[in-house]
């Protein structure tokens, strides 16, 4: 299930963010999941899987409200 939702974020945020300028475009929420992830281990938070799949997901949307009001 956790994989699922992960991939639903990811698709939404390659669709949504498609053809946006690099500093907002899908690969930048890849890059944004993976510091955010690094962060979350740093901080002693990779011993919850829980919290681990709210900041990944977190991460991947971060910038969809804005996407979306564009």
């Amino acid at each position: 299930m956790a994989a699922a939702a992960v991939r639903a974020a990811e698709e939404l945020a390659e669709r949504e963010m498609a053809g946006r300028d690099a500093s907002h475009d899908a690969a930048h929420a890849l890059r944004v999941r993976d510091l955010a992830l690094s962060l979350a281990a740093e901080l002693g938070l990779s011993s919850s899987p829980d919290r681990l799949l709210i900041v990944e997901i977190a991460a991947l949307l971060h910038d969809i409200g804005t996407m979306l009001r564009i």
